[in-house]
C-alpha cells in the first residue's frame, strides 16, 4: 500500500477531542435504517445516541463526494422521554487527501458536554451496488448496534455474514410487508483498535465480523452472481478497445510469434516491466478501471487499470481473456460472496489449451502459469459474457516451494571456531520474499539486507562472500560462514553448540509466533550440516528427534558418519500460508522443541589413542 497523508486537522477532529485527549466515545446505540429505492438509489438514516460525557468530543461522518450526499444533519437534547432539537455549534468539513484516495470527505460534528445527546443525520446514494456491507466493529464502544433494511418487492437481497462468533450478541429476522421485506439485526459490536484507514472501508488482515450483502432485479432471480457479473460488464464496457497506436505496438512486440502462450509471456512482461502501479480511488474509480488508451498513453494505473488493459491486448491477439475480482491476503475476506466488499483487487485471466491462467500485472515477479502468490487459496470472480464464474486459486505444496540448505563446516578446537561454506536453493515461491526486495533494492541495498538477513538466520554469525543468482525457478545464494565459540575440549570430551542452525522459518524472527503472521506461502525445507572434525570421535548412535502435527512436521538426525564426520540434518514442513488458532498452538509448540534442540550441547567422545 503506498504511503499516505491525511490533514492534520482530519487526524485531529477524528482522534482526539479539542483538549487535545485522545476519543473514546462510548455509545448507547447506532441504529442504521436503510431504504432501497425503486429507482436503485437508496438512502440511509442514521441515528447516534451518546452517553453523558463530561467533555466535549468530535463525531466523523465519512463520505464519497462522488456518490454519496450528507443531509439533514441534527442534534437532539434527550430529557426523560423527550427530545429536543438543539443549534450545531460547529461542523468542520474537510477533504480527505491520501494519495489513493481522490473523492472521500469528512464533516465532523462537535457533540455537547454534559448533556445525553442524540445525532441523527442522512446518507443518500445514488448506486444500488455500493450497497455492499453491514459492519460489526467500531473502534468506538457501542452498546447496541442496529440495521434496519427495507427492500421493494421488485429486488432480492443475498448476504453472507463472517466471523459472528467474535459478536457476544448477533439477531437477524426479516418479514414480508405488503411493498416488499424488512429486514432487522441487531448486535453488540466487536470493538476493534483505531485504524483512519478504517473510515475508508480498509480492513487489512483484520478477522473482524461483517454481512457482505447485494441487493439485485427479481429478474435474476436466485442469481446475484450473474447480476454483479453483467452490473461490471456493463460498467466496464465503455472501457474496451485500443487504438491504432496501441495495437501497433503490440503488433511489434508479437510479431517473431504466432504461439499464444509466448503471447501472453510478452504481453504480460511488457505491462509489469514498462508500466508503473499507482494505487487506487474510492467511488467507482475503486471498481471501474480507466480506458485502457489512457493507461497505455500514461504508462501508469492500478490493479483494475492494468489488468483491463493486458486483457484487452490479449483479446486483441485472438487470445481469451478477462478480468476477475479477487480479495488478497490482507482482506477481511475471500472473493466467494458477489459482493463489491469481497474484493479489493482485479486480476486478469487467460484461456489457453483448455486451462485458465492466472496474470496479475502490479506482481513484478509472478510468472503465468502459477498461482498468484496473494490469492493462494482464494477464489476469484471471472467476469465473463457467460453470466460470471468463481474460480479457486490453486494453493503452492509445500514440495513446490522446496528450500535446499548444504553447508559444509571445518572445525578448528584451537580457535574455537567453525567455518567453511554454504548453498541455498529457493524453489517455486519459498524465494519471493527475497526477489521482492531485489525488485526494489539497488544492487548494494540488497547485498546488505541479505547478508544482515542470514547472520541472522545463522543464529548472528559472521556470513561473508555472499553471491546470488536468479533464475526463473531457482533463486540460490552461496557464501562463507564463520561461526565462533560453539566448541569447547576436556580431557575425555568435545562439546559442540548447534544453535547456528539456520532456523525453521526465515521470515519471522520470532521464537513464537502471534496469531495473525501472515507467512507468505507453504514450504519444504532441508537443511544438510556436514562438519569434518580436527580429532576422531567414538562412533555414536544417530540421535533422532521428530515432530509431526497435521499440517506441520519437523524430523532431525544428528549422527557420525565417520570418526571424523559429523552431519546435523533436519526436514521441516510447513503447510500454512497464515497462523491462526487453529495451527498456532502446534506450530510455537515445534519452534520452541526445535529450539531447545539446538541450545543442548552435543558431547562427543574423544576416540582413545
Amino acid at each position: 500500500m503506498k504511503s499516505y497523508f491525511v490533514p492534520i486537522i482530519t487526524l485531529l477532529l477524528t482522534f482526539y477531542n479539542l483538549n487535545g485527549v485522545s476519543q473514546n466515545l462510548h455509545l448507547k446505540s447506532k441504529f442504521e435504517k436503510i431504504k432501497i429505492k425503486e429507482d436503485s438509489t437508496f438512502t440511509n438514516e442514521i441515528i447516534v445516541t451518546f452517553k453523558k460525557s463530561d467533555e466535549v468530543r468530535i463525531y466523523p461522518i465519512f463520505y464519497d463526494s462522488e456518490l454519496e450526499e450528507i443531509s439533514n444533519i441534527r442534534l437532539y437534547v434527550k430529557k426523560g422521554k423527550r427530545q429536543k432539537q438543539i443549534a450545531i455549534k460547529k461542523i468542520y468539513e474537510q477533504d480527505v487527501k491520501l494519495d489513493y484516495i481522490t473523492s472521500q470527505k469528512n464533516k465532523s460534528v462537535v457533540i455537547p458536554a454534559d448533556m445525553d445527546i442524540i445525532l441523527s443525520y442522512q446518507i443518500s446514494c445514488n448506486q444500488l451496488m455500493y450497497f455492499a456491507s453491514l459492519h460489526f466493529s467500531s473502534y468506538n464502544v457501542i452498546d447496541t448496534l442496529k440495521y434496519q433494511i427495507n427492500i421493494p418487492k421488485q429486488f432480492q437481497l443475498a448476504h453472507k455474514t463472517i466471523y459472528t462468533d467474535s459478536l457476544p450478541f448477533f439477531k437477524i429476522d426479516s418479514t414480508k410487508t405488503n411493498t416488499g421485506s424488512e429486514w432487522l439485526i441487531v448486535a453488540c459490536p466487536k470493538k476493534i483498535k483505531p485504524d483512519p484507514l478504517q473510515f475508508f472501508g480498509i480492513y487489512k488482515n483484520m478477522k473482524i465480523p461483517f454481512m457482505r450483502t447485494i441487493v439485485y432485479p427479481n429478474s435474476y432471480n436466485n442469481k446475484p452472481i450473474s447480476y454483479i457479473n453483467d452490473w461490471y460488464n456493463k460498467n466496464v464496457a465503455e472501457k474496451k478497445g485500443l487504438n491504432v497506436t496501441v495495437k501497433e505496438k503490440i503488433d511489434d512486440l508479437t510479431s517473431h510469434t504466432n504461439d499464444p502462450l509466448e503471447i501472453v509471456n510478452i504481453i504480460y512482461n511488457y505491462v509489469k516491466n514498462s508500466f508503473k502501479y499507482v494505487a487506487i480511488e474510492i467511488g467507482m474509480g475503486a471498481f471501474i478501471p480507466s480506458h485502457p488508451n489512457e493507461v497505455y498513453l500514461n504508462k501508469q494505473g492500478d490493479c483494475k487499470d492494468l489488468s483491463n488493459f493486458l486483457s484487452e491486448a490479449l483479446r486483441y491477439k485472438g487470445i481469451t481473456s478477462n478480468i476477475a475480482l479477487a480479495a488478497t491476503f490482507d482482506h477481511i475476506s475471500d472473493c466467494d460472496f458477489p459482493s463489491l466488499s469481497s474484493a479489493n483487487h482485479v486480476i486478469a485471466t487467460a484461456f489457453i489449451n483448455n486451462k485458465t491462467l492466472l496474470l496479475d500485472p502490479t506482481d513484478p515477479i509472478h510468472i503465468e502459469g502459477t498461482p498468484v502468490q496473494s490469492l493462494q487459496g482464494r477464489t476469484i470472480l471471472i467476469v465473463n459474457s457467460n453470466g460470471g464464474l468463481f474460480y479457486k486459486v490453486e494453493a503452492l505444496t509445500p514440495q513446490q516451494n522446496k528450500i535446499n540448505y548444504k553447508i559444509n563446516l571445518k572445525l578448528d578446537s584451537k580457535k574455537t571456531l567453525i567455518e567453511g561454506d554454504f548453498n541455498i536453493d529457493y524453489f517455486g515461491a519459498s524465494g519471493n520474499y527475497l526477489r521482492r526486495n531485489l525488485n526494489y533494492e539497488t544492487k548494494i541495498e540488497f547485498n546488505n539486507y541479505s547478508k544482515q538477513l542470514y547472520q541472522e538466520i545463522f543464529g548472528n554469525q559472521s556470513v561473508s562472500n555472499l553471491n546470488f543468482t536468479n533464475e526463473v525457478q531457482k533463486f540460490h545464494f552461496n557464501g562463507h560462514i564463520s561461526i565462533n565459540g560453539k566448541t569447547f575440549n576436556d580431557n575425555q570430551n568435545k562439546y559442540l553448540f548447534i544453535d547456528f542452525l539456520p532456523r525453521l522459518i526465515e521470515t519471522e524472527n520470532r521464537e513464537t509466533l502471534m496469531e495473525g503472521t501472515y507467512l507468505r506461502n507453504s514450504f519444504y525445507k532441508q537443511v544438510q550440516v556436514t562438519i569434518l572434525l580436527d580429532e576422531p570421535i567414538e562412533i555414536f548412535n544417530s540421535i533422532n528427534y521428530e515432530y509431526m502435527e497435521n499440517g506441520i512436521s519437523l524430523k532431525m538426525e544428528i549422527k557420525a558418519t565417520s570418526n571424523l564426520v559429523l552431519e546435523c540434518n533436519y526436514d521441516f514442513i510447513s503447510n500454512y500460508i497464515f497462523i491462526d488458532k487453529e495451527n498456532i498452538s502446534k506450530t510455537n509448540e515445534i519452534l520452541q522443541s526445535f529450539k531447545k534442540i539446538i541450545n543442548e550441547p552435543i558431547v562427543l567422545k574423544k576416540q582413545k589413542i
